[in-house]
């Protein structure tokens, strides 16, 4: 009897010590559950509007995490019951269930059944490889003891819900409650639960956008085991089961393309592609929600309107719109072009167009520096000046054909009379007009020769709001950004503060140049502004033939650029001037950026005092003056002797010169 017993006993021991021994080979090389502590999935960066509203995400794996408090109890119940209904009485391992699966493997001689619990399913998910075997089902079991033996049911609960992949590139509950419904997790019903908890076991097979009869038939499952675990009433049940499916809502809609963007591509300068793609970041922006919706409006419109005007032309019009905090640089709105979809080119920050008219702004900013005043005079009158071609002078000519003689330095600007703007130039010098467009940020080429005045040059739309920001912000250059902050998980801000804005303009100067800013919209070529209900200034911008279109501008508060052209640099059509084609879009959407607060007139430094002006003459105004202003001068450079109109009278002038008025 005992030496039988010594015989069983020994390939007992063997057996028992083979197992043992397998056991620990399986056990050596095992992650490190503790990692749990430490563990940080990929997650989605989540962009938001300055008012919170959430613009994008950027990510790999799409997740948006979630505590069990969040969750509404119905959620975690569905999970529980298709998954694992005793996952709080288990140690880990669900033996029954273990045994029943080995048995049906057995049969099949290969691994068909699971009988793996939540615990089991969280350690193969994050730390095992899907293969169907015995031995990773071993290593799986021995991973879900020591996670049962260090954490919390609640947190591997936690753990798992965030975990756990539902399809359509959603990991988690969080994303995927958004990905089906559209809505955060805690907002999900009953039936919604018992859809999300359905898909764990096959994502795609039960997908219910590709699949919806196989998906109601699993989400139906996932009710009735509920009711009949005592975790939902019949009358609950039978209306969750009467709910239809979601459908498909394809990608959510990224609001701002062009500006998200921008934004985007900062991020990854600045942090780097895994933390923007995986590292849950919450990236606060600039953008005004109401500023861009009203741009983007806007911007439609003004280029269908213009297309409608042309019919014939073969090339629909394009557009961009800039928008900046007037003193701070954080850029409020952005469009580069008529649709994201069609072309992701952003013309607001990426192309550099022909200014036009608008650049005349750097050309009388400069005669201000060098002492002019807005009653210095300009002849306005035919002339001829060195070109490209040495045989070959170039001979300008204004807009409408016509020619007005002497005017101030604030009626030509306000007009845009080109003469007088070229003849500026010439006497200013190229070397400080370009100086003065450098200081204020411009980059590219500007053009050779007195032709630069009028614009020739190349510039982006973002350029010259900055530039013209500058004016109105009281001589202070603003440096564009487009993010605030930048938390990661930790709550650490990760985003550095932006360059303040430096002064690139005395004070006086800069009231004075949007004085005369202002004149071109109550007196001038911008006229189609003057009825908004708060000051303004700005200028508009045509080139030759009609091919770029601007009008450049600001309130107290807001710099803005648009521009219209065609991306083929054909023109627009006839009669397709800045004020025209731009300045209806830069007007609405001024109007809507305003709000119900309106904004204040600009600050008037010390050291401006105001003089009623002839504008023909630049003379103090009297009484016979029929066209006057009250215009801004530098103390002690007001003109002193009024007008006396009698002896200044003169025809108005068409085509060629005919007549001067004589000299005072």
């Amino acid at each position: 009897m005992r030496r039988l017993v010594l015989l069983l006993a020994l390939p007992a021991g063997a057996g028992l010590g083979f197992v043992v021994s397998a056991l620990w080979l399986l056990a050596q090389g095992l992650p490190q559950v503790s990692r749990l502590e430490t563990f940080r999935p990929p997650a989605a960066t989540r962009v938001y509007a300055a008012d919170g509203s959430l613009l994008a995400e950027f990510s790999v794996e799409r997740r948006i995490p979630v505590t069990l408090e969040e969750l509404p109890p119905h959620v975690i119940r569905a999970f529980l019951a298709i998954e694992d209904h005793r996952f709080f009485e288990h140690f880990g391992l669900n033996v029954g269930r273990i045994l029943k699966a080995l048995a049906v493997d057995v049969l099949e001689g290969r691994v068909v059944e699971g009988g793996s619990t939540i615990t089991q399913q969280l350690a193969k998910v994050l730390f095992l490889t899907p293969e169907r075997t015995l031995a990773r089902k071993l290593r799986e079991a021995l991973l879900a003891l020591e996670i049962e033996r260090r954490y919390t049911k609640q947190e591997i609960l936690e753990f798992y819900l965030n975990q756990i992949y539902l399809g359509n590139g959603a990991y988690g509950v969080g994303a995927a409650a958004q990905v089906y419904f559209r809505k955060p997790a805690s907002e999900l019903g009953l039936a919604e639960a018992a859809l999300l908890a359905a898909l764990p076991k096959a994502p795609s097979r039960y997908d219910p956008f590709r699949n919806p009869d196989r998906a109601r038939a699993r989400r139906d499952l996932v009710l009735r085991r509920m009711q009949d675990l005592g975790w939902g009433d019949a009358q609950a049940v039978a209306r969750a089961r009467a709910q239809p499916l979601p459908r498909p809502a394809g990608r959510p809609k990224v609001r701002a393309p062009y500006f998200v963007e921008t934004v985007r591509r900062r991020l990854v300068e600045t942090l780097g592609l895994d933390p923007v793609y995986e590292g849950g970041l919450r990236v606060y922006t600039t953008l005004s929600s109401a500023v861009q919706e009203a741009a983007e409006a806007a911007l439609a419109e003004g280029l269908r309107a213009v297309d409608r005007r042309h019919p014939r032309r073969k090339r629909p019009a394009q557009g961009a719109v800039i928008a900046l905090d007037l003193r701070t640089g954080a850029v409020r709105a952005q469009v580069g072009g008529r649709s994201w979809s069609e072309s992701p080119f952003d013309r607001a920050l990426q192309a550099r167009r022909q200014p036009g008219s608008a650049f005349k702004y750097f050309v009388y900013l400069t005669a201000l520096e060098q002492g002019y005043t807005q009653a210095d005079t300009l002849i306005d009158a035919p002339g001829s000046f060195p070109g490209a071609h040495p045989l070959r002078p170039w001979k300008p000519s204004n807009y409408d054909g016509t020619f007005e003689g002497e005017m101030t330095l604030r009626r030509a600007l306000a007009r845009s009379r080109n003469l007088p703007a070229v003849r500026l130039f010439q006497a200013l010098g190229r070397q400080r007009v370009d100086a003065t467009a450098r200081r204020l940020g411009l980059t590219g080429p500007l053009g050779q020769g007195p032709a630069e005045a009028l614009g020739v040059g190349g510039v982006s739309p973002l350029e010259l709001a900055r530039a013209y920001a500058a004016a109105g912000s009281g001589g202070m250059l603003p440096q564009p950004h487009w993010v605030r902050a930048v938390y990661g998980p930790d709550g650490r801000n990760l985003w550095p503060r932006p360059p303040a804005p430096r002064r690139v303009l005395n004070a006086v100067t800069a009231y004075l140049i949007t004085d005369m800013l202002r004149a071109v919209v109550q007196e001038g070529t911008g006229r189609g502004a003057r009825d908004l209900p708060f000051p303004v200034a700005g200028k508009t911008g045509t080139t030759d033939d009609q091919r770029d279109a601007w009008f450049v501008g600001f309130s107290s508060r807001l710099a803005l650029a648009v521009w219209v052209g065609c991306d083929d640099n054909t023109p627009l059509g006839r009669g397709e001037t800045g004020a025209r084609a731009a300045l209806p879009i830069w007007k609405a959407t001024m109007a809507a950026a305003a709000g119900t607060e309106l904004p204040p007139p600009w600050p008037v430094p010390p050291g401006v005092v105001f003089v009623e002006i002839d504008t023909r003459t630049g003379r103090r105004a009297g009484p016979d003056c029929p066209e006057t202003a009250n215009a801004a001068f530098a103390r002690g450079s007001a003109p002193t002797r009024p007008c006396d109109h009698r002896t200044l009278r003169w025809p108005r002038l068409a085509g060629r010169l005919t007549l001067m008025p004589p000299t005072p």
